[in-house]
């Protein structure tokens, strides 16, 4: 994806245009080392980020209008990188390899770096969890073998609102886990399965079509767009 799309790609899913530059880097390393070193996240202010990256206050605003809207851009950044290593979907894929591979790479990932995302939903709430959300959903509805059972679901709502639906549920839980979890790395193939199951039952399926997404998986159903995921213009479609 060149650089012109990219950012058409990002304005139109809503995604935040970072402009390119030097400062970029120290600014996104700067906050996301603060976060990780279990800095207070309300205590973290442009000043402080400022001095660690070694840039200047005006430079600061020329990329980001506040301390949150850096945050978002980080965690972006990272959850990119991560998104990155889920492994592609192959036609065949069983809803148990799609599962496990999305949601093994995903929520290691999350654990890993619990107190990061953590400190990011809560200095920015609204945006992070919808990057994860909108994530989760599109891949339930262009690469698994649920997809095409929520597209078939009747009722006054449309495909895309009942995976983003499912994706909010699925999002939530992750993040009460990590939240309330005292080792959550070694909680990760129990939580792949909870979701697994989860996002089955919740999703209208019967017991014949679970059975069958279980076993086999039909041709992934293929939708206009999908989000970008990062401030260099990076997307989850690279990854399938």
């Amino acid at each position: 994806m060149d650089e012109q799309s990219s950012t058409e790609h990002r304005e139109h899913q809503g995604q935040p245009d970072v402009p390119p530059g030097r400062s970029l880097a120290p600014l996104l390393g700067a906050v996301t080392a603060m976060l990780d070193e279990d800095t207070d996240p309300t205590a973290l202010n442009v000043a402080d980020i400022s001095r660690r990256a070694g840039v200047s206050r005006p430079t600061f605003y020329k990329y980001f209008k506040d301390v949150p809207a850096l945050v978002r851009a980080a965690a972006l950044q990272r959850m990119e990188a991560t998104f990155e290593r889920v492994p592609p979907v192959e036609l065949g894929d069983t809803w148990t390899i799609f599962a496990r591979d999305t949601f093994q790479t995903l929520l290691t990932d999350l654990a890993e770096h619990r107190r990061f995302y953590l400190s990011a939903i809560a200095l920015n709430p609204t945006d992070v969890t919808s990057d994860f959300i909108r994530y989760i959903s599109h891949r339930l509805l262009a690469y698994s073998s649920l997809g095409p059972i929520i597209h078939r679901r009747k009722g006054p709502d449309t495909a895309t609102q009942r995976a983003e639906f499912l994706a909010a549920g699925t999002v939530w839980l992750v993040q009460q886990w990590l939240a309330s979890s005292a080792d959550p790395l070694s909680e990760v193939a129990d939580m792949v399965e909870r979701l697994s199951a989860l996002l089955l039952s919740s999703s209208g399926a019967t017991e014949q079509e679970i059975a069958a997404v279980r076993s086999a998986s039909p041709v992934p159903t293929t939708i206009a767009t999908h989000p970008s995921t990062t401030p260099a213009g990076a997307s989850p479609e690279r990854n399938a």
